[in-house]
């Protein structure tokens, strides 16, 4: 993504997000994995396994945007969006 934004350091985005990503990682997939062949039926195990795999790319792709690899900064964000949308509310 770094080339074709024609950033000057291609490996700047990697650097700074690759272990925080990496140990996210290392939390989430065994948790689905886990969860996967304890608690979910043989015939639904493919389908689990593709909604993680969508949650896990938009997380990546959340990160590659505006966050710092860690599920704290999705976190974070989630909460912003909260707290916006309660903003807007007691406005009205």
């Amino acid at each position: 993504m770094s080339i074709l934004q024609r950033k000057e350091d291609i490996f700047s985005d990697c650097k700074k997000k690759f272990w925080n990503t990496y140990k996210t990682g290392l939390m989430y997939w065994p948790f689905v994995q886990l969860s996967n062949f304890i608690l979910i039926p043989v015939y639904l195990r493919t389908a689990y396994t593709g909604l993680c795999g969508f949650v896990w790319a938009t997380f990546i792709c959340f990160s590659q945007q505006s966050g710092d690899g860690t599920a704290k900064s999705a976190f974070m964000w989630l909460q912003r969006e909260k707290v916006n949308a309660d903003e807007e509310s007691s406005e009205k």
